[in-house]
């Protein structure tokens, strides 16, 4: 109250005011819903009822008043029935100003299955700073992109883009190899610009295992690649790939190894896999890249090397049973569930 009160909150990606919401005329209630919408296929944000604004900042409070439950289960149920897919995270809270006087917060957390389409109207919309702008026919095309397309899509891509990587025999060869694809669903947009490297200052993402620093993007086929090489016969340690359609692409030697007293690295695998994804998701917000993402993760070759061979007896490779669809490319759960598959697979179990 007291942020909103001082203009610390205002009107924008991240909030949008309303002085009331009249939910007994249809123009009304669709404007709420198209409010809704938007924040939807954005992201998290709050909705929140009893704030006038000028500008977009704090005017002056028109709190509401009535049974709190009365209200919380009728806005619920005109935000889950009046959209399509059914957002079922979203809830209604209160803050008190004095006595029976109240504003309410309509919390939007992320949600995953977009588009979602406004009932009453047919509409999609997208939050844009302060304003909720019309999604273009080509864009709800590629948000309407089935869980299953983004999953045959992704281990495509991964199929692909190993075999492409060990024709060319620029990996080393004699361990352990860790494998990441990765489909936005921008990739499905018509017109989307490829990733722009940098002109006069490079962009350039840090080498997986870190061993001399970050590398910048170099041209190839379809797209651009960062390797680390080293002097063992100018193999690369990893090498991650953007193609033109924004289909990207991480291939990485040695992630797991043993140490000197024979000990299994999956700890250490941890880390590294989890910074590893952060900075692709960093590098995917800096060009505006939303999500979802459809991500497929695999280790494969863990009988290569005789000093790994030991820890995983049963098996010579450790991958995801089917691709994940995501907001974030970090999400802290999907590592723990290819960590959790790794250890499974291992002396260690889980």
């Amino acid at each position: 109250m007291e942020r909103i009160r001082d203009g610390m909150i205002q009107e924008g990606q991240a909030y949008e005011f309303k002085r009331l919401v009249n939910l007994d005329d249809p123009r009304g209630k669709s404007n709420l819903i198209d409010d809704v919408v938007a924040f939807l296929n954005a992201g998290a944000g709050h909705l929140i009822v009893g704030v006038g604004e000028k500008r977009g900042v704090f005017e002056r409070f028109q709190p509401l008043q009535g049974d709190k439950d009365v209200l919380r289960r009728r806005l619920t149920s005109i935000i889950q029935d009046s959209i399509d897919p059914k957002p079922m995270k979203v809830l209604v809270e209160f803050l008190d100003i004095d006595g029976e006087n109240y504003i309410v917060d309509i919390v939007l957390p992320a949600h995953r299955l977009r588009p979602y389409q406004n009932k009453i109207t047919g509409g999609f919309y997208l939050r844009t700073g302060a304003q909720n702008t019309p999604i273009p026919r080509d864009q709800v095309h590629s948000l309407f992109t089935s869980i299953e397309q983004f999953e045959a899509d992704t281990a495509k891509l991964m199929e692909r883009e190993n075999a492409a990587v060990e024709a060319r025999d620029i990996m080393q060869n004699n361990g352990a190899t860790l494998h990441v694809a990765i489909v936005p669903q921008e990739h499905y947009e018509r017109g989307r610009a490829p990733f722009d490297p940098g002109r006069g200052v490079l962009k350039s993402i840090r080498h997986y295992h870190n061993h001399s620093g970050s590398g910048v993007f170099k041209g190839c086929e379809d797209g651009v690649e960062v390797r680390d090489v080293t002097f063992d016969e100018n193999r690369a340690t990893s090498r991650f790939f953007i193609g033109d359609d924004w289909l990207i692409h991480s291939y990485v030697a040695h992630p797991i190894t043993a140490d000197a007293s024979g000990r299994i690295t999956i700890h250490e695998f941890h880390r590294a896999l989890g910074r590893h994804l952060r900075d692709i998701q960093l590098l995917l917000d800096d060009s505006e890249i939303r999500g979802s993402f459809g991500v497929l993760l695999a280790m494969k070759n863990l009988k290569r090397n005789p000093k790994l061979a030991w820890g995983f007896p049963n098996t010579n490779s450790a991958t995801m049973s089917r691709p994940a669809r995501v907001e974030r490319v970090d999400d802290p759960d999907l590592v723990e569930r290819f960590l959790e598959k790794v250890r499974g697979v291992s002396v260690y179990g889980r």
